[in-house]
């Protein structure tokens, strides 16, 4: 058991500092939510479908687009995709005004951005703050908790097994080129939370034997 414990943690190390060279060289693959691309707001007379807008948009664009509402009562739909075109942006709008019978002014109605890539430090800065202090208050409680059992193993190894876990999660994406998108920092947290759950269950389960 101690060996397979010994070889997880090594395999962890290793993927982590293989993540942080890739973050070097290559940097993050971020998805469309982050990356460079275009967006057209398009502004309608009355309500319409989101569905509808959307259905329409891959058709004309892909399937690697973003369409969004403003808000419930909006009448402006949000599409984002890499790169539109103009032949591209003519038959959109050409669709939705067949669709729904209206004359949409490529002039006045449409407005096109150019949307610069968001850089990683933008995507986790509003989660750093309570991230380290949960971090801090749990680890402080697990050093007066479970002080019986040293220092080492109830502060030292509960905060270096967080931060290898989350240097893992980390590296993964980093290594598999998977697209960073919307749901990073959501798993990022689920991660960083249940961990620290598994360290103090384990501290409370040594320290009841």
């Amino acid at each position: 058991m101690k060996i397979f414990k010994k070889i997880l943690i090594i395999l962890a190390v290793i993927i982590a500092i293989a993540g942080i060279a890739m973050i070097a060289v290559k940097g993050f693959n971020y998805g469309i939510l982050y990356s460079n691309t275009q967006r057209l707001n398009i502004y309608f007379e009355n309500n319409f479908e989101i569905k509808d807008v959307e259905q329409i948009a891959k058709e004309v664009l892909g399937n690697n687009i973003i369409v969004r509402k403003g808000n419930l009562f909006s009448t402006v739909a949000s599409i984002t995709a890499s790169e539109i075109t103009d032949e591209q942006k003519e038959n959109l709008i050409t669709k939705l005004n067949e669709k729904y019978e209206i004359e949409i002014d490529k002039e006045k109605d449409v407005v096109t951005m150019n949307v610069p890539q968001t850089n990683m430090y933008d995507i986790i800065s509003s989660y750093i703050t309570p991230s380290v202090i949960i971090f801090i208050l749990v680890l402080v409680y697990s050093a007066i908790r479970f002080k019986k059992q040293g220092i080492v193993k109830s502060l030292v190894i509960p905060m270096l097994s967080t931060i290898l876990v989350l240097a893992v999660y980390v590296g993964i994406y980093a290594i598999a080129r998977i697209p960073v998108n919307d749901l990073f920092m959501v798993f990022a947290m689920l991660l960083f939370i249940a961990t620290l759950i598994f360290n103090t269950m384990k501290l409370n389960a040594a320290e009841n034997k």
